[in-house]
């Protein structure tokens, strides 16, 4: 029987993609889990399906390959690379988002759980907007970022803290997207109902400045300002099933729902609702 930890946000969606990659800070932060106990070697695809807020009529797809391989006895190479399709009022998007790669490190075990430390990077793979289409309907976030987290993991609870360092302003024409650096709170439960394995997690992230972007005037564009209330806080709940099909795949699938949100939406990560299922292979 696989036992696999459920905690990554079965994101992956996409140390914040990844099956809940756009309730998180999109392939990043969230993407960044520990395994008290893992295979080998695994890979997931999930298949996840977001809409933002009503009054923006966005509708976001996205197929998610996720990797974690074992090279060491306490070490684990973590990827993820997500094809995403948003489509709104003004048009529509499709194409390959941005990658994660992140190292995890097992630093004590006992038997109770494990802590571990992870560390990688969020890079802009994501091809930008052309033909007048804002930041929000970006397949990625356009910016090169690191990803920092701390994890504990046991055969029941998790929880772990990360952070997003952002680098750079995204090279989208329409919004010339800075965003500040995003801190992560994340704690669940896990328990075993026959051979099903049910979670639920609440997921905080607290945007530590304001989101930066180009203000477009009759004499200069390039003149910068920043977007009140683009740095609120939010807290979402996240649900998942694990269900065994053989020794060696497992079927999985989510919902989540923010608690509470950011109102400013300039990066496109704000979701009213995100489900999502996948098939994960462990080798």
């Amino acid at each position: 029987m696989m036992k696999r930890s459920l905690f990554a946000v079965a994101l992956l969606l996409s140390v914040f993609s990844v099956s809940v990659r756009a309730q998180c800070s999109d392939a990043g932060v969230c993407s960044l889990d520990h395994a008290v106990s893992s295979p080998q070697h695994s890979l997931t695809l999930n298949y996840v399906h977001g809409r933002g807020a009503s009054s923006e009529g966005l509708t976001f797809h996205s197929l998610v390959l996720d990797g974690s391989f074992r090279l060491f006895e306490s070490s684990r190479l973590i990827a993820s690379v997500p094809w995403s399709a948003q489509y709104g009022p003004l048009g529509s998007v499709r194409g390959v988002g941005d990658l994660v790669v992140a190292w995890d490190q097992t630093v004590i075990t006992t038997t109770d759980g494990s802590l571990g430390v992870q560390a990688g990077l969020k890079l802009a793979t994501a091809r930008v907007n052309r033909g007048g289409l804002p930041q929000r309907y970006q397949s990625g976030l356009g910016s090169n970022d690191l990803l920092f987290g701390l994890s504990y993991a046991s055969s029941t609870w998790f929880a772990s803290v990360g952070y997003q360092a952002t680098n750079g302003r995204s090279a989208n024409e329409i919004d010339m997207l800075r965003r500040g650096d995003d801190a992560m709170l994340r704690v669940g439960y896990q328990t075993t109902w026959e051979e099903i394995k049910p979670s639920v997690q609440l997921l905080a992230i607290k945007r530590l400045g304001k989101s930066n972007v180009v203000q477009m005037v009759a004499t200069r564009q390039d003149e910068y300002l920043d977007l009140p209330g683009s740095d609120q806080f939010q807290i979402n709940v996240l649900g998942s099933l694990l269900l065994p099909v053989s020794e060696k795949i497992s079927l999985n699938v989510m919902a989540a729902v923010p608690l509470l949100q950011r109102d400013v939406n300039v990066d496109g990560l704000t979701r009213s609702i995100t489900l999502g299922s996948g098939i994960v292979f462990s080798f």
